[in-house]
């Protein structure tokens, strides 16, 4: 079994690798992508159990701590054969890692991954990789005016809200 598992991550592992090398990843612009967030209920090396109910196996163990809130991104990738698959990155503790779906339910949101390129103002607004940009109440510009760019980000499908997938943190928007 413990074979097995090795195959499986060394697989997602250079399957996330080819992704990151050829950009699709991190390409230009927002991706429409399904997610969830949650908090560490429970860790034990790479496996870990969210407060949802939902369980994980993570290609690499996490420093993160119990109750540490974790975002997890569903993106579905185009391989070099042609096909699709889809792929479920965890981004925990500033970390962007492999995870594997065994066990428990979970429900996702629909969303944009893309990447803030630059900040405005000290953090007043947001400027996004596909040019749009984002004003940030005074209340989270105390957060984003923190936040160095460029930096990956998931704004929600209802453009309200954006997490920052390397502190973990949300803020609210409001396009401009």
């Amino acid at each position: 079994m413990a074979g097995k598992m090795k195959k499986i991550q060394c697989f997602w592992l250079a399957i996330l690798l080819t992704l990151i090398a050829s950009g699709s990843l991190a390409g230009p612009g927002m991706q429409k992508v399904e997610y969830f967030s949650d908090s560490i209920a429970e860790k034990e090396g790479k496996y870990i159990r969210l407060l949802g109910g939902s369980q994980w196996v993570l290609d690499t163990p996490t420093l993160a701590l119990v109750t540490d809130d974790i975002i997890i991104v569903f993106q579905e990738v185009d391989l070099k054969d042609n096909t699709k698959t889809k792929l479920a990155i965890a981004y925990v503790d500033g970390d962007e890692i492999v995870a594997k779906h065994i066990g428990g339910q979970y429900i996702t949101q629909a969303g944009f991954l893309t990447t803030v390129v630059e900040s405005i103002g000290d953090g007043a607004v947001l400027k996004l990789a596909d040019g749009s940009h984002l004003a940030i109440p005074s209340y989270d510009q105390y957060d984003t005016g923190w936040w160095l760019p460029p930096y990956r980000a998931l704004l929600t499908g209802n453009k309200m809200y954006l997490w920052n997938l390397k502190k973990g943190k949300k803020v609210w928007v409001n396009p401009r």
